[in-house]
């Protein structure tokens, strides 16, 4: 979730996922993005930005990052499609991707599974950069906007259970059925830890996707009394679901960050990142995920809507 940010695909699509566009023309990519134009700036080189799973939050910001890149003179291929954080980490570390944005404490515990991932943001992002240092990778600055797990009821479900907060589950768990993302069996911040935190264990559990729309049709439809979304998803609010609040802060820091290759990194590389990162805030990132997953707009438009709204470009 966030995948957990975590979960894992076959060689195949590995391969598809790293290579299908690794040599594709990032003066294509700028063109169908609309951001600046790179032709008036110097050539800073070739990166290509890539993501951790291919979801609407994650795309816009890897967007963001290649939209300011290009405008600043680089060549930017993109591979926004990739499924799993294993996938994306294996092609940064080998330099098929060159950066991409994270999770802080989510890609933590690939790294260091001893690091804490709930302190505050400042420490789990300061773990995580001494973490990949020997990875060869960097990060930069952090989002005010955090992005984290959360677990939901309809308003009825939790009038009829008495559920306010995670630990309230754990009474009622045995009669419910839990509806996640299908590695939610084996991660560290779904069925396993919910049983270590909260000695919370479900009655069943139905494999849907991450955070998207089966989800919520399993929720609305009543084939699940419980469902994981992420939680700046604007879903949340517009059903008026439950959020069952994670008072043993089980979830871990979900602010955003860019990973760099640090062959890539430099200090005007990590200025323009910074420049998109540091604007990053709950409410305007809810916004733009409501504009590609419930109006259906087009991520680059939104990306650089916001972009050009904030003077970045």
């Amino acid at each position: 979730m966030r995948r957990h940010r975590m979960f894992v695909l076959g060689a195949s699509l590995l391969a598809a996922a790293v290579f299908a566009g690794a040599c594709g023309s990032g003066g294509d990519d700028t063109e169908a993005a609309g951001g600046g134009s790179s032709t008036s700036a110097p050539a800073l080189g070739d990166i290509t930005v890539g993501v951790s799973g291919a979801f609407p939050e994650n795309q816009l910001v890897a967007e963001m990052y290649a939209q300011v890149l290009e405008n600043a003179g680089y060549t930017v291929s993109r591979e926004l499609d990739i499924d799993s954080r294993e996938v994306g980490n294996a092609a940064l570390e080998s330099g098929k991707l060159d950066l991409k944005p994270e999770y802080t404490g989510f890609d933590l515990p690939l790294y260091d599974k001893k690091a804490p991932t709930n302190g505050s943001p400042e420490e789990v992002a300061a773990e995580l950069k001494t973490a990949i240092e020997p990875a060869g990778l960097v990060t930069y600055a952090i989002s005010p906007a955090n992005s984290t797990n959360v677990f939901v009821v309809t308003p009825e479900t939790a009038q009829a259970n008495n559920l306010t907060d995670m630990s309230s589950l754990a009474p009622v768990a045995g009669q419910l059925t839990l509806g996640a993302p299908p590695d939610c069996p084996k991660a560290l911040f779904c069925i396993p830890g919910m049983k270590q935190t909260y000695g919370i264990e479900f009655g069943d559990f139905k494999a849907l996707d991450f955070g998207g729309a089966k989800t919520v049709a399993a929720i609305d439809s009543g084939a699940v009394d419980v469902g994981e979304l992420f939680s700046l998803d604007p879903t949340i609010a517009e059903n008026g679901y439950t959020v069952l609040t994670d008072d043993k802060n089980l979830q871990a820091a979900g602010n955003f960050v860019p990973v760099v290759r640090e062959e890539v990194a430099s200090e005007e590389l990590g200025a323009l990142l910074d420049s998109v990162t540091t604007k990053l805030t709950d409410d305007n990132m809810r916004d733009m995920v409501g504009q590609v997953q419930v109006e259906h707009k087009d991520v680059e438009d939104v990306a650089n809507e916001f972009l050009v709204g904030q003077g970045i470009l």
